[in-house]
């Protein structure tokens, strides 16, 4: 496994054919590698299909039609938090597309959608909705004046180079915060972030931030979020870390964490 991590890891792996990765997908099924970065590349998940992705969205419109979503338990996590409200803020940090919009809309009247996500995305995200005349639908600048209910970072966190600072723009802001199919692992004596390789995108390459689990509880502690809930995400079929040493990387997996801002309640 030593001398595959060290072929993952190389220029040859990202600019070998295509038919020969997925041929050794199939044998190994890696999904991931560290790296000796200190940081994500600045230019990070490129994106190839927006056009396709943004009008596979009207799809979603459909009765009955359901998205794909990193965290499959997120329509009865609304209706817990939305409780009968006249209207429910809702932020989707990393949101893609507008799948998930169309279909929250149909499930839920009351439903504020903020959108944030890259700005090539966001600019034609912005024409869709002015042509569409759509309502409750926010694109998000950089600056967040409103109440949050529910901030969802639906498999998007570990992207983010400055995820601290983007985290505390909205502390205080958000009643919960979910942050889904993140990848965790345990090590108190390790350091705080890994930075790891995405690799069953092939020829996409992408980068990521690893999570140490213990480092980021304090900071979410610290910041008067409590843990409430922590599951394993089994969302993505045959995703692994089998590669990975697990004496250094104890846990080490996807994690669903949903925390809860608990300053009014000390």
């Amino acid at each position: 496994m030593s001398i595959l991590n060290l072929f993952l890891k190389t220029k040859i792996f990202d600019n070998s054919n295509i038919f020969l990765i997925r041929k050794l997908f199939k044998i190994f099924k890696f999904f991931f590698v560290e790296t000796e970065l200190k940081a994500l590349p600045k230019i990070n998940y490129p994106l190839t299909v927006i056009d396709k992705d943004l009008e596979n969205s009207k799809n979603f419109k459909i009765k009955d039609s359901r998205p794909y979503i990193s965290y499959v338990h997120l329509p009865d996590l609304l209706e817990v938090i939305s409780d009968n409200k006249q209207r429910i803020i809702f932020f989707d940090y990393g949101a893609g597309n507008l799948s998930l919009f169309y279909y929250l809309s149909r499930k839920f009247k009351n439903i504020e959608y903020f959108f944030k996500d890259q700005l090539i995305i966001e600019e034609k995200v912005k024409k869709i909705i002015e042509n569409e005349k759509i309502k409750n639908f926010y694109l998000s600048d950089n600056v967040i004046t409103h109440e949050i209910d529910l901030l969802y970072f639906g498999s998007s966190l570990q992207y983010i180079d400055n995820y601290k600072n983007v985290l505390k723009s909205f502390f205080k802001k958000s009643k919960y915060i979910l942050i889904s199919q993140a990848p965790f692992f345990n090590n108190a004596h390790y350091k705080e972030t890994i930075i790891i390789k995405q690799l069953n995108m092939h020829p996409n390459i992408n980068y990521l931030n690893l999570f140490n689990f213990d480092f980021f509880l304090d900071f979410m502690k610290k910041n008067d979020y409590q843990l409430i809930e922590r599951n394993v995400n089994k969302v993505t079929k045959f995703l692994n870390f089998k590669n990975f040493n697990k004496n250094k990387f104890k846990d080490i997996d996807m994690y669903d964490l949903l925390f809860k801002y608990k300053k009014d309640e000390k």
